[in-house]
């Protein structure tokens, strides 16, 4: 069985990968392994709480766990039978769905540009041209 790693971020756009990837991972008898990440402002990392300002970290985590259940929870239809594994972690989202590709058949992720041009946003880029295996890029609904 081979693995489809997908970034999910809660944006139409990674919710429009998402059913991509598992519309895919279905008819090839793959598994999806989607990943949510956030990114640590570092000079506040672990500081948050003393100050009294900012989120604790676990409530973070805690959220975009939730994110992540709801997205996929959304995207699933019934009757699904395509296995589908989580992650969330801290770090910036491009590097972390390069490292997941290499041990991926595809990465699929959404188009976040910034304009009407047809371009790639800055995450879809960078994992277009580092991943370690072949890359999906979704434009949005």
């Amino acid at each position: 069985m081979g693995r489809i790693v997908v970034g999910v971020d809660g944006s139409p756009e990674s919710e429009a990968a998402l059913h991509w990837a598992l519309r895919q991972a279905a008819s090839t008898d793959s598994a999806v392994h989607a990943i949510m990440s956030w990114n640590e402002h570092p000079l506040l990392a672990g500081v948050s709480e003393t100050l009294g300002g900012g989120v604790p970290l676990e409530l973070v985590q805690q959220q975009a766990e939730g994110l992540l259940n709801t997205t996929i929870a959304a995207a699933t239809p019934d009757g699904n039978t395509v296995t589908i594994t989580k992650e969330t972690a801290s770090g910036p989202p491009s590097d972390l769905l390069v490292d997941a590709s290499v041990e991926a058949e595809l990465v699929v992720v959404g188009r976040h540009a910034k304009s009407g041009l047809v371009q790639l946003g800055s995450v879809s880029a960078y994992v277009a041209r580092h991943a370690s295996c072949p890359v999906v890029v979704v434009p949005g609904r």
